[in-house]
């Protein structure tokens, strides 16, 4: 038992000096959940790309609405042939202007369909936007659950570390086995590897929260705010569903079928074919005279009448649509399994903060009174500071849970469950 508590004891003060060597301690900057989505939705990459792709869409809109360019032509005939042809005395010129005219509503659908896709790529910017709110929430309260776990973990060792004079003074005294000092300094082994794992998971979540900023470097950040279960008043389940209707993906995928629709109606109009109009002057160089000319060219739909592109545009709009139920489906399936989660761990959140932990801190005080008089064992002492860490804990990852599906919830319907303090969407265009 000797040999292998020291082991232990060495471990982990060579883990720790490591620890210390490698990650020497620095300031942590507080920030709260507003400004960690604030600071999310300005630097993170996605959104910048999401926006440069929306942007692509706006120019697209803009090119869609130009006219065909007109095509000037010049045409030489009679010249460097033979005989009177020989040189370009008998050549005549021509010079002419050709303009293709659209018709059947192509210029129309092709703008109509650009638009549908600036709004399609508005719909995903936002879809993306409400996304990162929902990791970076995430993100905050596991940074926030992380800073609670290092405080138990902390106050676990030191309350053991206090205990042990008192185990020291019973084996002095004869009032105690040796063996009840091992399971001491083994239990304050045990906390205090508790608390380094905690700190290395600390570590994990400040850099999971900057890894969302788009922040290759680490630097220490602190969670400001309160570890709690959320206060709002979360509305019913019927209603949250009702919301979810203007969840962006939803939004993105409805502006997808106005999109294919506007294709659809493109590929129709492609079927109708455009006419050249073409007008110019012809000069004769053998005469010295000209003549003005008027040619009107239209193909001829023999071939290619385009069907192929069109049935596989009302294809495209039937895939969409199912695309945008299946979506449906899978974000209601989502909404219900947060919203269990959130009644259920919220529930359990406030009844261990509310009777399990404080019981367990006074089972644990009286015990530890009475150790001191005699009336428990080492046994009971120890026992009874594990089940208030565990307590503890237990609480931790409960309103770690709770929270992680109000963040959810937020994103599925824009509700602000957790005070982000953020916009929840955007309106097309804006």
């Amino acid at each position: 038992m000797k040999a292998s508590t020291r082991l232990l004891r060495q471990g982990l003060l060579g883990a720790c000096l490591f620890s210390a060597q490698t990650f020497p301690a620095l300031a942590a900057e507080p920030i709260t959940l507003s400004e960690a989505v604030r600071i999310a939705l300005t630097q993170n990459l996605s959104i910048e790309r999401a926006t440069q792709g929306l942007e692509e869409r706006k120019a697209l809109s803009r090119q869609a609405a130009v006219l065909p360019n007109p095509e000037i032509g010049a045409e030489a005939e009679n010249i460097l042939g033979s005989g009177p042809y020989e040189g370009l005395d008998e050549a005549d010129f021509t010079v002419s202007l050709s303009q293709r005219i659209e018709i059947g509503g192509k210029r129309a659908a092709r703008v109509e369909a650009a638009q549908q896709a600036e709004a399609v790529s508005q719909a995903a910017r936002d879809a993306t936007e409400r996304a990162l709110q929902k990791d970076v929430s995430i993100a905050f309260n596991h940074l926030l659950a992380a800073q609670e776990q290092v405080k138990v973990a902390k106050e676990a060792a030191g309350a053991i570390r206090r205990l042990l004079p008192a185990l020291r003074e019973k084996v002095e005294r004869g009032a105690s086995s040796e063996a009840d000092l091992n399971r001491g300094r083994l239990a304050l082994d045990l906390a205090e590897i508790r608390v380094s794992k905690s700190e290395t998971q600390l570590r994990t979540a400040q850099q999971a929260l900057l890894a969302l900023w788009s922040e290759p470097a680490y630097r220490p950040v602190e969670a400001a705010g309160t570890f709690s279960v959320p206060e709002i008043a979360l509305p019913s389940f019927a209603e949250l569903n009702v919301r979810l209707e203007e969840n962006p993906l939803l939004e993105s995928r409805r502006a997808e079928i106005e999109h294919r629709r506007a294709a659809f109606d493109l590929e129709r109009a492609k079927a109708v074919p455009d006419p050249t109009i073409s007008a110019g002057t012809k000069y004769f160089n053998a005469t010295d005279e000209t003549a003005f000319l008027v040619s009107f060219s239209i193909p001829l739909t023999v071939f290619d009448r385009n069907r192929g592109n069109i049935d596989a545009a009302a294809s495209r709009i039937t895939q969409a649509d199912l695309g945008a139920r299946l979506s449906h489906a899978e974000l209601s399936r989502k909404l219900q399994k947060a919203y269990q989660a959130y009644t259920g761990r919220c529930g359990e959140a406030g009844r261990l903060h509310g009777s399990v932990v404080p019981a367990a801190e006074r089972t644990s005080q009286t015990i530890r009174d009475g150790y001191v008089r005699g009336r428990f064992g080492v046994l009971d002492l120890l026992g009874a500071t594990q089940t208030e860490i565990e307590s503890e804990m237990q609480a931790v990852e409960a309103v770690l849970a709770c929270r992680n599906a109000a963040a959810e919830i937020a994103g599925l319907t824009g509700l602000d469950v957790l005070n982000t303090g953020a916009a929840t969407r955007r309106q097309v265009g804006e």
